[in-house]
């Protein structure tokens, strides 16, 4: 039976009919025909492997400083003082940014 077959009978409900299995059978057939989203995009789901701040890490010493205008050790110095401030804790749905990360886009 197709899917829009299905729903024409499960539309139909009549006074003589089980109309709460109907019903429940209309409710799981609208769930599934529905399509399922993501939380986030593409993008932000390589945020961990491929992201500016991640690919930082690569930098030389003269590279960090030139695009973060701090040296390695002031950075940590700085992150040191108000790591505590821009911290935050993370929810279900998503891992939150790292202090780190935050300094950098800050910095940047």
């Amino acid at each position: 039976m197709s899917d829009s077959m299905m729903a024409e009978n499960l539309i139909n409900l009549s006074s003589e009919s089980d109309s709460d299995d109907e019903f429940d059978e209309l409710i799981l057939l609208y769930s599934l025909s529905k399509e399922k989203k993501t939380w986030k995009s593409n993008f932000m789901k390589k945020r961990q492997s491929h992201g500016e701040f991640n690919l930082s890490s690569e930098f030389s010493d003269k590279q960090f400083l030139n695009y973060f205008r701090l040296d390695r050790n002031q950075f940590n110095e700085v992150l040191n003082l108000i790591r505590d401030t821009i911290y935050s804790f993370g929810c279900n749905a998503q891992k939150p940014i790292d202090p780190e990360e935050k300094l950098a886009v800050f910095l940047r």
